[in-house]
């Protein structure tokens, strides 16, 4: 990888331009009228992967409600941007963009993944 893209991490198809860290918690997402909760898997300033028993359509708008670690309960508006399901798992993986975040939240998500803990560094 170059010096110039070393901002970004390489998820084939498109590079995500804020690092993540995992984030294993309930949250509620509003998709389409409906509301569930479901578990997120990690988190960026960017976006947010959740795990879900359902297949939510790329391109389509969510709202998420969660509380950052050490933070707010904030409410987000986001965009579906994949969805993956492995082969005998019932779950499905999707990765969410966050829209119009507020700095402060940004600031919050920052501080939370910025403090990592020294076992997730090695």
């Amino acid at each position: 990888m170059n010096k110039a893209n070393s901002a970004f991490e390489d998820k084939g198809y498109f590079r995500r331009q804020y690092p993540r860290r995992a984030m294993k918690r309930k949250i509620g997402i509003l998709c389409d009228g409906t509301y569930f909760v479901c578990e997120s898997g990690e988190i960026g300033e960017g976006g947010m992967s959740i795990v879900t028993d359902y297949v939510l359509t790329e391109g389509h708008e969510v709202v998420v409600s969660f509380q950052v670690p050490g933070g707010d309960f904030v409410f987000l508006r986001g965009v579906v941007r994949s969805t993956q399901k492995k082969e005998g798992d019932h779950k499905v993986t999707h990765g969410l963009s966050f829209n119009q975040i507020a700095f402060s939240t940004k600031r919050q998500i920052r501080a939370f993944v910025s403090a990592r803990t020294q076992s997730e560094l090695n």
